[in-house]
């Protein structure tokens, strides 16, 4: 990045395999660091560290405007690990700066561990929030916007809070996989733990029915049982008190879920750890070998009581316990228990059904009968009810849609207390300076499932990650190309005015009023039992089909049926979607009588209810009254309910204005292959990414341009020299007609004069250090001749 250039943009490879050293934080790293700040210099080398310096660094500048550091890339490309690093080095330099405070003050300074918890919360969510898939061996399926406050501390500053922000968790995946995918790490983790075969679980792709819960789990359990009542009041007080002592003590740091330095996605399948499951810490020491040992501790430096592990950890089972509950329809065999109702369907084995309703304290046979019957409204006359039965595939789905449902709300209840824990501590009103916001964004890149798969499509989840995507391809629009144009305008350099690819139209398409993609799905939604995804591709078709951002596919995947598969041409290249699904999964809601259970769950699922709904919702299908009429279930979606798609694209947008508030670091990480094999460099995948990314149009802007910028007063101490031994009088011009005066000296493309400052091209400061040297060795040649 030559000096007075661009925003920058670091490109960060994963090298899928160890590099020595790589992650190590010397002193003389900072040194380097500092003595380049202060020589306003870039010759720090290209490394995550450099960008979590430079953002560390203005941060705590007079001016303290907000940064954002903005990780992004395909999976497997070494998102979470890059984002881990730069995590790693903050806490470290904030660490850094308690400690020098702390001796220069000769006081013994309280001694906070924040900076110990915020790496311990990595660990946490990518063991709730990460899976394994073809692609990622650590794959992050939700994406997480972690907002450090950072407060001025001596020379330098400290962290004084953290809290998270989280967007589309991938919830499907808990009740269903790909072949060869994972669900999210904690389940196996969990399993191994408990000695259990995650074969016998039909939820990790399992066949088998599952076996009794051994006898190593009673402990845990009568933990949990003997201490209900306190875990449910520390979860509805919402707000526990901050430890004084986090992450295990002054010195360990057993629980830091970090990788040993070097350590790629490919070889570090749990926050922090290698495949023998051994983790070690900073300092070197052994840290829990089993990976549920390191959540555990984890959980607990971060305030989780024994209790509240164990509740979680029960919950965790009942949801597994729940999806091996399988349906028959009547007259099956089998060990079958008949519903209430009669004709519903049946239960094909009562022993996963129990056990999921101890675990989730519900009586078994109203979960049952939940599964299994559905209440309906009817739309005309006096709104009467009735039972309707559900058959086996409507029972299991609504099953799965429980499943998903608790395991949103136990990471939802995981986010609320990491939060609550990692809040300032309250200032007893003492004044203080406000804290500074410096964030870490990490999220996935365009995401194109079916591009090498013929058994895969490209969902709903894909299209909201990817309008996601084009949301920060629009940031970085702004930041980098629209505020270049806009520098040029202003420097009066009309001629070099910069022109890009803008995503305006197709963010449109996707997301506009009263036609976009996404309102479209919505207003399927709010039609309630008359939506159908199939309307939904119709109505796409209509409104986009002779647009250029959307079309027919020109062939078929397998399984892929003719009028359902639409394709966007998003900013990273044509992606094709099925649109199977697409209504059932936006809307996804309980019917009513799952929803009316909610409220009769008792254990620890109660308490992470009462945490993350402390006032429960009317249910979406249930009745409502208006003007004094009962309006039915489906009419009731229409009077203001919303989707998944409408939560996030909210979610999004106020991301993007966070974002937008501060000063944009970009991250882009590649992936060199995708087989995850070090030393293998796929030229044509990488160039792919290097186009969906942007990179390759910053690249032909910047070469097009006049990426260094520099003042007038650098380029006259470059060349006045060579100027004043030709020109002696121009020392007397203006600091303009100085650096006019020099840079005559160089080919008229290589440069122009603003108002108030030079631009560059590439390779023009050099050809003028080169000739200062040249006139310096000149002189010096001169004098010793003498």
């Amino acid at each position: 990045r030559p000096k007075g250039a661009g925003p920058d943009v670091l490109l960060s490879v994963n090298p899928f395999r160890t590099i020595p050293r790589l992650y190590d934080l010397p002193d003389g790293w900072r040194r380097a660091a500092t003595a380049a700040a202060e020589r306003k210099s870039s010759s720090t080398p290209p490394h995550v560290f450099s960008v979590a310096e430079r953002a560390w660094r203005s941060v705590l500048s007079a001016a303290g405007t907000p940064q954002a550091l903005v990780c992004n890339g395909e999976s497997g490309a070494g998102k979470t690990e890059a984002c881990r690093q730069m995590l790693r080095f903050i806490a470290h330099a904030s660490a850094d700066c308690r400690a020098v405070s702390a001796a220069a003050g000769g006081a013994k300074e309280e001694a906070s561990k924040l900076e110990d918890a915020v790496l311990n919360t990595t660990c946490v969510l990518e063991a709730f929030g990460n899976a394994r898939t073809k692609h990622n061996h650590n794959s992050s399926r939700f994406g997480k916007l972690t907002c450090l406050g950072v407060t001025p501390h001596g020379k330098g500053g400290v962290v004084s809070s953290c809290s998270f922000r989280t967007l589309l968790l991938e919830r499907s995946r808990v009740a269903g996989q790909a072949a060869g995918e994972r669900s999210f790490h904690v389940f196996y983790w969990l399993l191994e733990a408990r000695g259990l075969d995650p074969d016998s679980y039909a939820m990790l792709g399992g066949t088998a029915r599952s076996p009794a819960p051994p006898a190593a789990t009673e402990a845990a359990d009568t933990i949990y049982a003997a201490s209900e009542e306190e875990a449910e009041g520390e979860a509805a007080e919402g707000r526990p008190e901050m430890d004084a002592k986090l992450a295990g003590g002054a010195e360990g740091e057993a629980a830091e879920s970090e990788a040993a330095p070097g350590d790629t996605i490919a070889d570090d399948p749990i926050a922090g750890g290698t495949d023998d499951g051994e983790v070690k810490t900073e300092a070197g020491e052994a840290a829990p070998s089993s990976e549920l040992a390191v959540v555990e501790a984890a959980l607990a430096a971060l305030g989780f009581s024994a209790a509240d592990v164990a509740g979680v950890w029960s919950t965790l089972l009942g949801l597994l316990e729940l999806g091996n509950v399988a349906f028959i329809a009547p007259g099956g065999e089998g060990d079958s228990v008949r519903s209430e109702g009669g004709g519903s369907s049946l239960v094909e084995e009562a022993a996963p059904l129990e056990r999921a309703a101890e675990a989730l304290g519900v009586p078994a046979a109203k979960l049952q009968k939940a599964l299994t019957m559905r209440t309906h409204t009817a739309l005309a006359g006096r709104g009467s009810s009735s039972q309707i039965p559900l058959s086996p595939s409507e029972a299991a789905e609504a099953r799965d849609a429980l499943t998903r449902h608790l395991y949103q709300h136990v990471f939802d209840f995981l986010v609320l207390r990491l939060n609550a824990h990692l809040a300032p501590p309250s200032s007893g009103g003492k004044g203080g300076e406000e804290a500074r916001s410096l964030m870490l964004l990490d999220i996935v890149g365009f995401e194109d499932v079916g591009s090498n798969s013929s058994s895969c499509s490209n969902s709903l989840e894909q299209l909201l990650i990817n309008y996601a995507n084009e949301l920060l391809q629009r940031l970085f629009n702004a930041h980098v190309f629209e505020r270049e144009a806009a520098l040029y305008k202003a420097e009066g350099i009309d001629d070099a005015a910069v022109s890009y690819t803008s995503n305006d139209a197709v963010l449109a398409v996707l997301s506009a009023a009263p036609y976009g993609l996404i309102p479209l799905l919505e207003e399927q939604g709010k039609l309630g039992e008359r939506g159908s995804s199939a309307a939904f591709s119709l109505e796409v078709f209509r409104h986009h089909g002779r647009t250029r951002h959307v079309a027919k596919p020109r062939r078929l995947s397998a399984g892929e049926a003719d009028g359902r598969v639409f394709v966007v041409s998003h900013f990273a290249g044509d992606i094709s979607y099925d649109s199977r699904h697409f209504v059932e999964k936006n809307v996804e809601a309980l019917h009513k009588d799952l929803h009316d259970l909610l409220p009769l769950l008792a254990g620890y699922a109660k308490v992470v209810l009462a945490t993350t709904m402390p006032t429960a919702p009317p249910p979406r299908w249930g009745k409502k009254k208006t003007a004094g009429k009962k309006v039915p279930s489906a009419t009731a979606k229409i009077r203001g309910s919303f989707g998944i798609s409408s939560t996030f694209t909210s979610q999004a947008n106020a991301l993007l204005e966070t974002l937008q508030s501060g000063t944009p670091h970009f991250v882009r990480c590649l992936k060199p292959n995708s087989a995850q094999t070090g030393g293998d460099f796929d030229s044509a995948l990488v160039l792919a990414q290097l186009n969906s990314l942007g990179v390759l149009e910053t690249v032909r802007i910047r070469r097009e341009g006049f990426p260094v910028r520099t003042d007038f007063a650098e380029v006259w101490a470059l060349g006045w020299a060579a100027v004043v031994r030709v020109t002696p009088q121009a020392s007397r011009l203006s600091a303009k007609q100085r650096a006019e005066a020099v840079l005559q000296r160089l080919p008229r493309d290589m440069w122009k004069l603003g108002h108030t400052k030079a631009f560059l091209r590439d390779g023009a400061l050099g050809l003028l250090e080169a000739e200062l040297a040249a006139e310096k060795a000149g002189s010096a040649t001169a004098i010793q001749a003498l």
